[in-house]
């Protein structure tokens, strides 16, 4: 290890492009797309093991973001979760 931490931050990235973009155990996900039933699927979750995601997403959105598969998927895995429409703005590294 070199000390450092991990970070993906995926933007509006797919959940089928996801497990091709070859990365490796992580500290801190980005969820793609708001949390959108997209992205975040159960295998990226297993290749990269994060610690934390983080759903950027507006409070009260028309979209239904995040989605509820997204956030059973990250529970099912271990993931500590961080989202901006419930925690306001959230800083890195988390206590």
């Amino acid at each position: 290890t070199d000390g450092g931490w991990h970070a993906a931050l995926l933007g509006d990235l797919p959940d089928p492009v996801e497990g091709r973009i070859g990365v490796g155990p992580l500290d801190l996900l980005k969820t793609a797309h708001h949390g959108s039933r997209f992205s975040t699927d159960a295998t990226f979750l297993a290749q990269t093991h994060p610690k934390d995601a983080l759903i950027s997403v507006g409070a009260r959105n028309t979209y239904g973001h995040p989605n509820a598969a997204v956030l059973e998927r990250l529970a099912a895995a271990g993931v500590r979760v961080w989202r901006t429409d419930l925690q306001g703005t959230v800083r890195w590294p988390l206590p």
